[in-house]
């Protein structure tokens, strides 16, 4: 029994070396302790350091972080949820503990073919989608540039819909239990974008289940495998309850639920992103053909050819040194429609092949809704190119316009094209009726070639120019004639390696799939071994994948710890700022002003505490002052000595870092002479133009019942702040009169609270974004404290739900062993 044991467990342990092995020869670096450059985990370690900083001093993580943007909920940042039940532990047991990249590759591989494996797929077919799906480019690419937790969401995606299908065939105890643990996982990765569009496969899939379950008549199973679904599912989604509520109550006021401003001028809602914000990143019609042909729009911004190919740095070696060292930056290969990418969603040529062939050879419950959601996936990534659909979805679907990245959703092809490839493989080498087999096959073979003609149309009819390269012509279209010439014949030279790039890279998936194309038929004509096509075909789609990977994550994206952790380190300003032990906030414009104020620089929020940073999700009500106020610094500087920015840093005329003291900044509170109530958000934001902060404060007038006093003038009045722990704030006030105070801190109504003494006292949002109290005459303690019961209502259902996922895999278990207990018998 122990030896049978053995030999059946044998395959799926070779699987596991394999995954391992291939996982730790491709990151080897990560062994070598060297450490990814990653720009995005950079930029977020930055954001968390505040929180991070909190931690060591009081033991653990806040709610609320003062590093960025004034103040926000640290939600979306780093929190560490007080839920003392969590499944997610199971997400070490998956990778083993082993170190990043490593466990990226191995859990994608790990779940991939636990779904191969639930598909009743030979173990060697299993290995080769595995291989396939976690090493799709895609994957590299997100991974480089430090996008983890959409890679981790993307790695456990199979294995939800693999629980799925166990549940949906029969095994109702195993399937629901492991339906609860991975949803709580997938949800867990925090990437709900992701996770959005894995409960779009489930719904269609789900959806062909019925449709199946209803011709068979199998009404008990229909009505008993959605109702064990739907529990399980929402059990695992009860895991994540913490992050859950407090994402769902924060997301309506971060930009993605709309600006204030924005819905009074009928340019976006206040239920989502704007149509021009969730469309950023839309690809071109044609352009999801890349997951066959990988440069077929250049491959990312990067020249993707060697120097001495390439005809556009040979026109830039015959030009003027100086013009050329301008054109220089215009040498990006891609030419799609996101407008600039990292990297190609390649999924492999054979993998489409067997893909295409699969929907001629295939006779069972799941090529249909494969394909129908596969196309509506590719139909969504167009975005703004095709606006009248996807407006429809982005205005009716349930919760699409909090998303943004319509390319994105390549995610659910190349999830399904790799098992639509081991259902097919599966079928070839299972196939008994020869005959049969190559009829559906020939005709795979005439829509791979329809494919292949459409591919050359496009090669011969396209104009292979970029947006950027209409920008750099309209740009210089008042330059000299003869630096006009030398740029028409770079971007002619630019277009010829764009050519040479999308044909090289045709030719290159045309004799991949030949050569699979030639594999499979003579299995099916000359009977040979199923191994050696296996065999060969497996090594083929892997070399295919890894091929194309290697240019996107490599030795190169790695650096010496020693080296990784400059990036950290606090150049000269910094540390003369630092001096300060003081309460403060510092505007870092060494970048300049758009990327201090939330495109992609974080970094300063390392070190300071800053009225700028990087945040996908900012407050919107931040934003708006972003846009019309910040952003026109120094015009603006009232406001932002009312946000407390004593320091700005920038470049002198020498480009050396200097450091402007602002004497202006207002401190963290101050009463104010008058209030002045305007009744809309537009004019509220308008009267903080050119106004005084420190005399008046701006407030909407449907607040004006709560202001309890009216502010009388005590040039002696003072509030000084005893301590801010982030989630606890605590002023001392003294007035020989009433009086209303404005707070540099950034209001958020839903778990702040104010006390005066001890007795509760409305907070009044105040210029727009700050907060104000009314405060008695006399000596009093104030104190703020962030206690969302989103959060701690979230605690403890997640606390709940996460025990029922426990018990609901330990009696699926006792269910399994009881099973075999019999069979054995039997």
């Amino acid at each position: 029994m122990n030896k049978n044991l053995f030999l059946k467990a044998l395959p799926h342990l070779v699987a596991l070396v394999i995954f391992l092995v291939v996982a730790v020869f491709y990151c080897k670096p990560a062994l070598e302790g060297k450490v990814l450059q990653q720009h995005d985990v950079v930029q977020w370690k930055a954001m968390a350091q505040n929180s991070y900083e909190h931690k060591e001093k009081y033991g653990q993580f806040p709610l609320w972080t003062n590093g960025m943007f004034s103040g926000m909920p640290t939600y979306q940042i780093a929190i560490e949820p007080d839920v003392p039940v969590q499944p997610g532990i199971f997400y070490y047991v998956l990778t083993l503990g082993l170190p990043k990249p490593i466990s990226f590759f191995f859990l994608a591989c790990v779940c991939f073919y636990f779904l191969s494996m639930v598909l009743r797929a030979n173990p060697y077919i299993g290995i080769i989608g595995s291989l396939a799906f976690a090493y799709a480019t895609y994957n590299p690419v997100i991974i480089a540039a430090g996008h983890e937790t959409k890679m981790n969401t993307i790695a456990l995606m199979p294995a939800l819909i693999g629980s799925l299908i166990l549940l949906y065939e029969g095994k109702y105890w195993l399937g629901g239990a492991l339906t609860a643990l991975f949803t709580c996982l997938l949800i867990g990765m925090n990437h709900l974008q992701v996770a959005y569009y894995t409960f779009m496969i489930v719904a269609f899939m789900t959806a062909g289940y019925m449709i199946y379950w209803i011709k068979q008549k199998q009404t008990k199973h229909l009505v008993l495998a959605i109702a064990i679904a739907l529990a399980a599912g929402l059990t695992g989604v009860l895991c994540n309850a913490v992050s859950l509520l407090t994402t769902s109550e924060y997301a309506k006021e971060s930009i993605r639920g709309g600006s204030e401003l924005a819905s009074q001028t009928n340019t976006s809602t206040k239920d989502g992103l704007s149509e021009e914000y969730a469309f950023s990143y839309s690809m071109y019609k044609t352009e999801p053909f890349v997951m066959l042909v990988p440069y077929m729009y250049g491959g990312s911004n990067s020249l993707e050819i060697s120097e001495e190919d390439s005809k556009a740095i040979d026109a830039l070696r015959q030009m003027p040194q100086e013009l050329a060292q301008q054109l220089q930056y215009n040498l990006g290969a891609y030419w799609g429609g996101i407008g600039g990418t990292s990297g190609p969603p390649y999924v492999g040529a054979i993998i489409c092949f067997l893909t295409l062939i699969g929907f001629f050879i295939l006779n069972n419950k799941h090529k249909w809704w494969i394909l129908a959601v596969s196309l509506l996936a590719i139909v969504m990534s167009w975005g703004e190119y095709f606006l009248g659909f996807n407006s429809f979805l982005l205005n009716n679907l349930p919760y699409y316009n909090k998303f943004r990245a319509p390319s994105m959703t390549i995610v659910i092809p190349t999830l399904l094209f790799c098992m639509m490839a081991v259902l097919t493989l599966q079928k070839i080498i299972s196939y008994e009726n020869k005959a049969e087999l190559w009829d559906r096959y020939k005709k795979g073979l005439l829509l791979t070639g329809g494919v292949f003609v459409i591919l050359l149309l496009l090669y011969f009819s396209a104009d292979f120019r970029s947006e950027a390269d209409q920008n750099l012509l309209t740009q210089t279209a008042s330059a000299p004639e003869q630096a006009k010439q030398y740029i028409r014949l770079f971007l002619d030279a630019l277009k010829e390696d764009r050519k040479d790039l999308f044909f090289g890279s045709l030719m290159r998936s045309f004799l991949f799939i030949a050569a699979a194309a030639a594999m499979i038929w003579l299995t099916v004509k000359k009977n040979i071994s199923k191994f050696a096509v296996l065999g060969v075909v497996g090594l083929l789609v892997f070399v295919d994948v890894i091929a194309v990977d290697a240019k996107y994550l490599n030795a190169d994206n790695y650096k010496e710890e020693a080296e990784y952790q400059t990036s950290f380190t606090p150049t000269p300003a910094d540390t003369q700022i630092l001096q300060d032990t003081s309460y403060y906030r510092v505007l870092d414009l060494r970048q300049g002003i758009s990327a201090a104020l939330g495109v992609g620089y974080a970094l300063p929020a390392y070190f300071h505490k800053t009225v700028g940073g990087y945040h996908p999700a900012k407050l919107s009500i931040y934003q708006d002052l972003i846009e019309h106020q910040l952003s026109k610094f120094p015009q603006s500087l009232p406001v932002y000595n009312m946000l407390n920015t004593k320091y700005v840093i920038q470049k002198d005329q020498q480009g050396q870092d200097q450091v402007i003291p602002n004497p202006e900044a207002l401190g963290t509170a101050w009463f104010v002479k008058a209030i002045r109530f305007e009744d809309s958000p537009a004019k509220v934001m308008d009267a903080l133009t050119g106004f005084n902060p420190k005399d008046t404060a701006i407030l909407f007038s449907k607040d004006k019942a709560a202001v309890s006093i009216t502010p009388q003038t005590d040039s002696a009045a003072s509030i000084s702040l005893v301590w801010n722990k982030n989630d606890e704030i605590l002023y001392q006030s003294n007035s020989s009169s009433n009086g209303f105070a404005v707070f540099s801190e950034v209001y958020y109504e839903k778990g702040w609270k104010a006390f005066i003494d001890g007795k509760e006292t409305p907070i009044i949002r105040t210029n727009y974004v700050l907060r104000g109290l009314s405060v008695p005459a006399g000596q009093h303690q104030i104190r703020f404290e962030f206690h969302p019961s989103s959060y701690y209502t979230g605690s403890t259902i997640s606390t709940v739900a996460g025990a029922l996922v426990f018990l609901a895999l330990i009696a699926a278990a006792f269910q399994y062993y009881r099973t075999r207990k019999k069979v054995v018998k039997a």
